[in-house]
């Protein structure tokens, strides 16, 4: 019984380091995608920057919540790079 229960706990810490990791991957990965994108470092990314982008371009219209055809670095971190 007690090997079981430090086994549950090992289970609970590895599933929750793991999916800490994907999330620091997947900020990492949206991190260095503005850093491209943002191509005059201007601290945002306009649509032309985003067409660089499959992945921003086909979310343009939910991510400039704004409308004012630029993407914030808040409004950039909506974006979804699921794969």
């Amino acid at each position: 019984m007690k090997n079981l229960k430090v086994i549950l706990a090992l289970a609970v810490t590895l599933g929750a380091s793991s999916a800490a990791l994907a999330a620091s991957n997947t900020a990492s990965s949206a991190g260095e995608l503005w850093k491209a994108l943002d191509t005059n470092q201007d601290s945002a990314i306009s649509k032309e920057e985003a067409s660089a982008s499959q992945e921003v371009s086909s979310q343009w219209d939910l991510l400039d919540l704004n409308q004012d055809g630029a993407l914030s670095e808040k409004e950039f971190s909506l974006v979804s790079l699921a794969k």
